[in-house]
């Protein structure tokens, strides 16, 4: 059974976890599908949006499954295979599955479908939208067993929510629920599970009908200027406006509004 489902839907890229039958956590071979969905979301030009989320109604992600792993990463299990070989010569990984070697700047979408624990809290941090099932779960538990969360949320989580509510998921180690998540400002939605796939839908079909190009560079601004000082922010966010007045989207948009017609973008 593949580790990861990987689904293009016209203009979207639907990636779902899927090792239910495991509590989706991430083993070796998702390490390696996972990387691959979002180098293919980066360089596909017809995907705008990608949507995140789980098979099960239980668990979007309970964290790394590294037993396959860390023999490699420690020198104590040898390469058997392609894919073994792949991930010994692939240390950083982990990086590239969290979005932090290269950011992706087309939207991302997570549909939360159940329990976010440890690597599944990381992983939704590198998403934008975030829509979680009312029987969602979060939680960072590696201080209970003597390690960090390092593969983004010691930086990112204090950027995203207010301080003290940052700190009460990293230092806290106990889950959350959906409702707290949601007024922490951890996700931007919380619905029953019956209604989780529409909400993406919702979404998904919303990022598609807007210019690709001006999404991407409001996404792009508000990762890199993000600890900027202020001059320098407001300098790189004028040169991705100049870009974006240049392109053929541009112009579309507002042809299209004085013809009263849906403006047909091309990411042009």
């Amino acid at each position: 059974m593949e580790a990861i489902k990987f689904e293009k839907r016209g203009q979207q890229a639907w990636i779902i976890l899927n090792r239910p039958e495991a509590k989706n956590m991430i083993n070796g071979d998702m390490f390696l599908e996972l990387a691959d969905a979002w180098q293919e979301v980066r360089d596909d030009g017809a995907i705008r949006v990608a949507v995140l989320t789980a098979a099960g109604d239980q668990d979007f992600c309970c964290g790394g499954d590294l037993s396959q792993v860390i023999p490699l990463w420690t020198g104590a299990k040898e390469a058997g295979s392609a894919a073994e070989a792949r991930l010994l010569a692939d240390p950083m990984i982990a990086d590239k599955i969290m979005l932090k070697a290269e950011p992706l700047y087309k939207p991302v979408i997570a549909a939360i479908n159940g329990r976010a624990l440890g690597g599944g809290t990381e992983l939704l941090q590198a998403t934008d939208i975030r829509i979680a099932a009312d029987h969602a779960q979060f939680a960072l538990p590696e201080p209970k067993v003597g390690v960090v969360p390092g593969a983004g949320s010691m930086v990112r989580l204090a950027r995203q929510l207010p301080w003290a509510h940052a700190m009460k998921i990293l230092l806290g180690g106990e889950p959350i629920t959906a409702a707290e998540a949601l007024a922490m400002g951890l996700v931007s939605e919380v619905v029953p599970m019956s209604e989780l796939q529409a909400r993406a839908e919702h979404y998904a079909h919303n990022v598609c009908r807007q210019a690709p190009l001006a999404l991407q560079a409001i996404k792009r601004t508000a990762i890199e200027t993000h600890t900027l000082p202020w001059a320098d922010a407001f300098r790189f966010e004028m040169e991705q406006a100049a870009q974006v007045m240049m392109s053929k989207d541009a112009r579309e948009g507002p042809r299209a509004f004085k013809e009263k017609r849906q403006p047909a973008f091309r990411g042009e």
